[in-house]
């Protein structure tokens, strides 16, 4: 349905504000660019802020679009992918910070840890969940019938894996005190990562199952498992190491059978 001018200068008025705060938000980030390259210690915290700057400014593209469908009933996909743009960047700047690796022994970041002591885990476990909501918002705002739909996946995985690789296992391990600052927030912080790995790998295997058939989405969904299971041994979550284990061991099982289709489609 065409919509007319009056209320497309009426759309283009009402989104105003949120076209000038993306604008103020590029020069924050250009700032932070600037301010890196002066204070290399400093760098990983410049990355976070970026990072909150850049959830703010998807928000505002996906604000956008809200106000298109309300007031000429349409999505605006230009806004919506630019948001999907923003989340990648906001991925590289916490790999910048944490790196994305899963794969990795659960101390393999030590160093990386050590640098950003100061943002505790209350300020970590806040800034998943901002991700995460921008992440569920983004699939609302998509729609069901959207291409990128198994796309999605990658960024729960993503999600995932940096959350893992924020969070200090050997603090979680030492602070047992429930009187000490941050004690409920890290055991928060545990408990979110377990989760996190766990959804992160039931979407790579429902895309598996649903969309590719492919089997690295299956190896993708066992990695994050396998992260899971060395959290679980190492915090002595023996219910969901066990859990974690049979989900390894039948994607395991799903990928030779169907290599063993596969192989006998070849042989005839």
């Amino acid at each position: 349905m065409a919509v007319d001018a009056e209320t497309k200068k009426a759309y283009n008025n009402q989104i105003a504000d949120q076209k000038k705060s993306i604008s103020e938000i590029d020069k924050d980030l250009a700032a932070y660019k600037r301010a890196m390259a002066q204070n290399k210690k400093l760098k990983p915290f410049f990355h976070i802020g970026m990072t909150s700057r850049l959830i703010d400014q998807a928000n505002l593209y996906m604000d956008m679009n809200d106000l298109s469908e309300q007031m000429m009933s349409m999505k605006n996909s230009g806004y919506l992918d630019n948001s999907k743009k923003l989340l990648g960047r906001i991925f590289t700047e916490l790999e910048a910070v944490v790196t994305g690796e899963d794969d990795e022994p659960l101390e393999f970041n030590r160093e990386r840890l050590n640098a950003i002591k100061p943002f505790n885990p209350r300020q970590r476990l806040n800034l998943y969940k901002h991700i995460t909501k921008l992440i569920r918002r983004l699939i609302d705002s998509y729609g069901p019938n959207t291409k990128w739909k198994w796309s999605f996946p990658d960024y729960w995985g993503k999600a995932a894996v940096i959350l893992k690789n924020f969070t200090d296992y050997r603090e979680i391990q030492a602070v047992r005190d429930p009187r000490e600052e941050f004690y409920y927030d890290r055991q928060e912080l545990l408990t979110t990562v377990k989760d996190a790995l766990m959804n992160a790998s039931n979407e790579f295997r429902d895309k598996f199952e649903l969309s590719t058939k492919q089997n690295s989405d299956l190896l993708r969904a066992i990695r994050l498992l396998e992260v899971l299971r060395r959290i679980c041994s190492l915090t002595g979550d023996d219910e969901l190491m066990k859990k974690s284990k049979a989900g390894i061991e039948a994607y395991r099982a799903r990928i030779e059978s169907e290599e063993d289709k596969d192989n006998k489609k070849k042989k005839k």
